[in-house]
């Protein structure tokens, strides 16, 4: 269904195949997260993160667990699991400059507090867009897909009758790759790939993404 309202966002169709680390028997939220993420609060329904890589769900993995050591690494045994998505209608926040032609501010999308993003999600939930496509948080030049609604996961190999059905299955169940540990943005750093877009803004004002107060969110 295509958004309501006045609202003007850009939006773009993804079609691909996203992944999504879950040691649950599925990838997808049907009833409302018990958490808040960073598009979400909780109440505001089902909420589905995923990445664009292997790499940019490890990274996430990472960064939420705050996992600093190849050592650290190896104790994970976490399944991944792949996605075949065919979206309509998911607002195109995908680089800094997109965000802020669309009046968002930029530094919000990789921000470790989330709560400009948990006030953006409701507002573009309630437009009627079906997600939001913008950079990972935890892994620089990766990009990272959140649904909006309830999702059931099919069989791979299945047709879906439903717009809700996302045909799923496991990739690979073990721990990260040591060699991303290194690219990996924990809580607190710079940004790599917002330093670059203020590079290229030296209008702007420098913006750091700046630590929560509190309990930090885990999706990322």
């Amino acid at each position: 269904m295509a958004p309501s309202g006045t609202t003007a966002n850009r939006t773009t169709e993804v079609l691909d195949v996203c992944i999504r680390y879950s040691n649950y028997d599925t990838p997808f939220w049907a009833r409302p997260n018990t958490r808040p993420g960073r598009w979400h609060s909780v109440g505001d329904g089902a909420t589905q993160y995923l990445s664009m890589t292997t790499d940019g769900a490890w990274a996430d993995l990472i960064r939420c667990e705050n996992l600093r050591t190849p050592d650290e690494l190896k104790l994970v045994r976490m399944p991944l699991w792949q996605a075949k998505i065919d979206q309509s209608y998911v607002v195109d926040y995908s680089d800094f400059d997109r965000a802020g032609a669309a009046g968002f501010a930029a530094d919000a999308l990789i921000d470790d507090d989330h709560a400009r993003c948990r006030v953006e999600g409701k507002r573009l939930r309630d437009a009627g867009y079906s997600g939001v496509l913008a950079p990972s948080a935890a892994l620089p030049g990766e990009l990272c897909l959140t649904l909006f609604g309830p999702r059931v996961a099919i069989d791979w190999s299945a047709r879906p009758a439903l717009s809700s059905a996302i045909p799923s299955s496991v990739l690979t169940e073990g721990s990260p790759p040591s060699g991303l540990l290194s690219r990996v943005r924990f809580r607190g750093d710079a940004h790599a790939g917002y330093e670059a877009y203020l590079a290229t803004h030296t209008d702007r004002v420098r913006v750091r993404a700046r630590r929560p107060p509190g309990n930090e969110p885990r999706s990322s």
